[in-house]
Order: C-alpha cells, then structure tokens, then sequence
C-alpha cells in the first residue's frame, strides 16, 4: 500500500486532538503535519509540528490529504469579524495553497444547517467555507456536517453542555429527517475522518451526523 501525507489544521481541538492520534496510528501516512499557535506537548516520529500565524502563513507542506477541524464560538473569538477568520478565511487560504501545491483531498468540519444564503450568521459561514473548498475542485472533498459535538472541551461552554444534555434526553425523537440533527462524539466525527481518507478517491461527499453515528 501506498503510503500518504497529511497535514491537520485544529489539531489542538476537540475533534483535532482524536483526529491526530487515530492518523499517528494508521500505517497509510507516513507523515503527520499540524499547524499550531504553540507546540503541543506530543512526540512522534510520524509528527511534524509546524508553528505558523494563518494571518501571514503563504506558503504550503507536502500534504496528500488535508483535514480540517478549525473552528471556534463567537464568544471565544470576540466578535462575529473575528469567529470569520477562524471558520472561514484561514481554512479557505490553507485550502488554496495546498490545492495549488497538489495536494487530493480536503477533508472539512462544517455544520449541519451550514448555507451561504442563510439569515444566521453561524450557519451563513458554515455555508461559505464550504463554497469556498468546493469550488477549488479537489479531486476529492468530503464535507462533513455534525450537530452538536460531544466530547470534554478545555474551555467551559455551559450553553453547548446544556443543548447536549437535553438533545441526549430527547435523543429518540431523533428518527427520519430529523436524525441529521442528533448530537455526536469527537471520536466518531475523527473516525468518519479517518475513514473517508480511505475509502472516497474522487468526487464531492457530503456526511451528515446520522452518518457519522455510525462510527462512534
């Protein structure tokens, strides 16, 4: 078998942190690459750390794959100017210069709801990083569109953890067109990840949050 490159953007987050362990300990990359604000505290001899600031970051790694987990709240980047440049700009710009540099697949966190024509601010951004990636036509792209996202965070989100709580209590009602909404792990969103590297070769894939249940 062939072996990959990958270069993971987020992988300090929630769902980059799972990502990153599963991709160290898959035989199909040879290499890891992560950009970071700061080293994380994590040796590997796949692992290549690379500290960069996305506000002038202008040049691309040797990456086959590219997965992104880049995201962040309002209320954690301090205005809705400030939530566009983490969810949109820098996976766009990263986007670009890996597209150009031949980089195959791009793999993307986004949301469920996400359209760029949509009155929320939230989901209007989700859906323009998603134009954004797919009108770079990788040879493959996967899109991937989780609800709420379980999993134990560094920093404290009452509102989410509540949302969670009450989306787990009624999660029966999740059933038919509503299961798309249900709530799932870091884990299976990083294992949906992981195994969209593998299995999709070429087109444009969207996975929803039913889809990701499967694999936690």
């Amino acid at each position: 078998m062939e072996q990959r490159t990958a270069l993971i953007l987020g992988a300090s987050g929630l769902t980059g942190q799972v990502l990153l362990q599963l991709l160290l300990a898959d035989s199909l990359y040879s290499t890891v690459t992560i950009y970071v604000r700061k080293q994380v505290l994590l040796s590997h001899q796949k692992l290549q750390q690379l500290i960069v600031n996305y506000e002038k970051l202008d040049t691309a790694v040797q990456a086959d794959d590219v997965f992104c987990c880049l995201g962040t709240t309002i209320k954690k980047a301090g205005s809705q100017q400030a939530f566009r440049q983490v969810d949109l700009v820098y996976p766009q710009k990263v986007a670009e210069l890996q597209r150009n540099a031949g980089s195959k697949r791009f793999l993307l966190i986004s949301a469920v709801g996400a359209d760029e024509h949509s009155s929320i601010f939230y989901s209007s951004t989700k859906g323009q990083v998603e134009k954004a990636i797919t009108v770079l036509k990788y040879p493959c792209t996967c899109i991937f569109r989780p609800s709420l996202i379980m999993g134990e965070r560094s920093e404290r989100r009452v509102g989410e953890k509540i949302a969670i709580l009450l989306a787990k209590m009624t999660g029966r009602f999740f059933i038919g067109p509503l299961k798309k909404y249900q709530p799932v792990s870091a884990l299976g969103i990083a294992k949906a990840m992981q195994n969209a590297a593998h299995q999709f070769e070429d087109g444009l894939h969207f996975i929803s949050s039913d889809e990701i249940k499967k694999f936690e």
